[in-house]
């Protein structure tokens, strides 16, 4: 199971040479409403580049209407986006004596302000304030947290709403953490991998731009070679290599009928790229 935690200053200084060894995930606070700024949010964000944690942050708020939930959505964006999170989320769970009308509207503003931004944006409300304050109104963000506990560090019941991630217990327990920490796990069909950007989990990772970038290059390697590969030739296959080209030819991993192409003829590199990427397309990606 993924360790996704979410921390603030209240964790203290944490050892992420420790933590980082089964930590999958970090979200970190960067503040309390525009006032109280977390005391080491910096240090996690630091920590978490230097080991190479993917994080993103989110802000617990404090707003009562629309002006101050605007302010404190720029005072957020402001503050985290030079560390370049992979989302931000805004964490409504108190009404601060708003109404809820304010409430819902403060939200959707906030939500939106950091959605004209370009940033991937979370939404975490509690269980017991997500219906009685209309948090099922809001809309436009890209995930939904709520947090739903057993009482113990184990997994209980799931939270009665549909959500993304599902914070499970608040007394978990990580290495390089002292004392008890918030557990969250994924909790529908959005991988770990939407949150983190890492298609493939390998040392050097490859990012969701750099996987989408390499389809858009096959993309055009693909209109490149098209039509190519159906050139007449006069060639014959030579007899040592008959049986593989046959069998290319077979199962399509070299377009065309196999007669009226140039087997001897000279291969480029992204016809090669082109023909690996059908053999890994119908051998591989299963």
């Amino acid at each position: 199971m993924s360790k996704i935690i979410d921390v603030s200053h209240h964790q203290g200084d944490i050892d992420w040479s420790k933590a980082s060894k089964e930590v999958d995930l970090a979200i970190i606070r960067t503040q309390y409403g525009t006032n109280t700024i977390d005391r080491k949010y910096i240090r996690n964000i630091e920590e978490c580049k230097k080991y190479k944690v993917p994080f993103g942050v989110y802000i617990y708020v404090t707003f009562r209407n629309e002006t101050e939930a605007l302010t404190q959505a720029k005072d957020f964006y402001n503050r985290a986006q030079g560390y370049k999170p992979l989302f931000y989320v805004v964490d409504v769970e108190e009404s601060f004596g708003a109404s809820i009308q304010n409430i819902v509207k403060g939200t959707q503003a906030f939500i939106d302000y950091l959605k004209i931004k370009g940033v991937k944006v979370g939404l975490y409300t509690g269980h017991h304030f997500y219906k009685p304050y209309k948090m099922d109104t809001v809309k436009n963000y890209d995930f939904l947290w709520i947090p739903r506990y057993s009482g113990t560090s184990a997994l209980g019941k799931k939270p009665d709403f549909p959500c993304d991630l599902w914070q499970f217990t608040d007394k978990g327990s990580v290495q390089g953490i002292k004392g008890n920490v918030d557990l969250n796990i994924l909790n529908s069909n959005k991988p770990l991998s939407w949150f983190t950007n890492v298609v493939n989990a390998n040392e050097e990772g490859l990012t969701m731009d750099q996987y989408k970038e390499l389809k858009k290059e096959m993309e055009n390697l693909r209109k490149l070679v098209e039509g190519k590969v159906d050139l007449q030739s006069d060639s014959n296959v030579a007899a040592t290599h008959k049986d593989a080209w046959d069998w290319a030819i077979r199962e399509g991993i070299i377009k065309g009928d196999g007669k009226n192409m140039n087997p001897t003829g000279a291969l480029t590199r992204q016809q090669m790229a082109t023909m690996l990427k059908r053999y890994y397309d119908k051998y591989c990606n299963n």
